[in-house]
């Protein structure tokens, strides 16, 4: 099953918007690991973390505008999901992509944080 023309044009579309969200957030992530590089010592752990939930919506926009973006090419929902590099996503999208597998390699694609 692909998508109609018309769906495939706007879930390219939004994928586009999704990849302008990305270089936004890549704008706040240069600033808080700037943040990071200033903080007091004895605060520096907890700055790191936050830096990494900044990196984690980074990684998470673009898994999403790339599975939107394997959509409007023909992908049927299950291989887009499939497809996915970030595996805590994948296992929360397969229902809804028709999939009731369990992940087979959770220790594959996950999260990377710097």
């Amino acid at each position: 099953m692909s998508a109609p023309p018309e769906h495939a044009d706007l879930l390219a579309a939004v994928a586009d918007e999704l990849m302008l969200v990305r270089q936004g957030i890549d704008g706040i992530e240069a600033l808080v690991s700037d943040l990071v590089r200033r903080a007091l010592p004895e605060e520096r752990s907890n700055a790191l973390t936050q830096a990494q939930a900044v990196d984690a919506l980074t990684q998470r926009v673009e898994a999403l505008s790339s599975v939107l973006r394997m959509l409007s090419g023909g992908a049927s929902p299950s291989e887009a999901v499939s497809r996915l590099s970030l595996a805590d996503m994948a296992g929360r999208l397969r229902p809804a992509a028709g999939e009731h597998r369990p992940i087979s390699n959770a220790d594959d694609g996950d999260l990377m944080l710097f």
